[in-house]
């Protein structure tokens, strides 16, 4: 029996060795025939190595647009455009043209007035003083120069204009016209800084002045306004007319900073000292509705 057992054992370790065969070379079989497919199957390594292509360059040409629109918006930027090509004016040329079209204004004032246009301007305003319930009063003042001023010429033809805007004091019922000493109710000085304390030790170099029948209008604000005053949205155009009517204001009875800013956006009070202080309102150069009023006597 024992010899009988052993030879079983032989036949039953020789199958296992054949079943063990058999697995490694089904599996060698399935190896080979991944590989034979892939390499069968040209068209889909093809494939699949064009989808990664496309998308590599799908990829590369998106990235290009997306560097041109960059680039393109970008010069855009540069030379001051937005999408859709409409400029937009950078703040010194902003600056520029607010000068430009100021000088324009300024001369406008300045420029020489005949007797057809004085007559008319006078007319203007004495026509805005019944529109507003007043009898029109004249008030002669006279035109003169302290120190190194220079020209008075368009100084006198910006003080006519202002002074006669309806706009301004025709409004309480006052016109002006220029005249000669001694037939002058005051006289309106054009000064040079150094000159103002030669009025009264009260006036100041920086500023303007009103002493007695004197106005003084300070020649460095004529030349150049206050700048705070400018940053603020003032023209210097804007600031003399505000000046006249100021100073000349005190010789029709008013005083410093009576009405002050009532708030801010407001426009300022035409006597309120917007030179040296606005409060949070817009410069004004005209008087309001409540500065409409005058006392000749003071």
């Amino acid at each position: 029996m024992g010899k009988h057992s052993n030879n079983n054992d032989g036949a039953a370790g020789g199958n296992m060795v054949a079943r063990i065969l058999v697995g490694v070379v089904a599996a060698l079989a399935i190896v080979a025939g991944v590989v034979v497919s892939v390499g069968a199957n040209p068209l889909a390594h093809e494939a699949a190595s064009s989808s990664a292509s496309s998308a590599s360059s799908t990829a590369a040409s998106s990235e290009a647009v997306s560097s041109q629109r960059s680039s393109s918006l970008t010069k855009s930027a540069a030379n001051g455009m937005r999408e859709g090509g409409h400029r937009i004016p950078e703040a010194d040329e902003q600056h520029t043209a607010t000068n430009d079209t100021d000088a324009k204004v300024l001369e406008a004032l300045e420029a020489p007035v005949s007797a057809t246009q004085r007559k008319d301007i006078i007319h203007k305003a004495q026509q805005t003083a019944l529109e507003y319930d007043a009898t029109p009063q004249l008030m002669k003042y006279c035109v003169a120069g302290r120190g190194n001023v220079g020209s008075l010429g368009g100084f006198e033809n910006t003080l006519f204009r202002v002074l006669n805007n309806p706009k301004g004091w025709p409004r309480a019922g006052v016109y002006f016209e220029q005249a000669k000493a001694p037939e002058c109710d005051f006289t309106i000085y054009l000064s040079a800084s150094a000159d103002m304390t030669s009025f009264s030790p009260a006036c100041s170099k920086t500023y303007s002045c009103r002493v007695g029948d004197d106005v003084i209008v300070n020649k460095d604000r004529w030349d150049h306004g206050i700048a705070a005053w400018l940053a603020a949205g003032g023209t210097l155009s804007q600031y003399r007319s505000m000046v006249i009517n100021h100073e000349v204001g005190h010789r029709l009875g008013h005083m410093d900073n009576e009405t002050t800013c009532a708030g801010n956006g407001k426009s300022a009070p035409l006597m309120q000292e917007q030179s040296m202080h606005l409060d949070g309102c817009t410069p004004n150069a005209w008087p309001l509705d409540n500065e409409l009023w005058t006392d000749l006597s003071y």
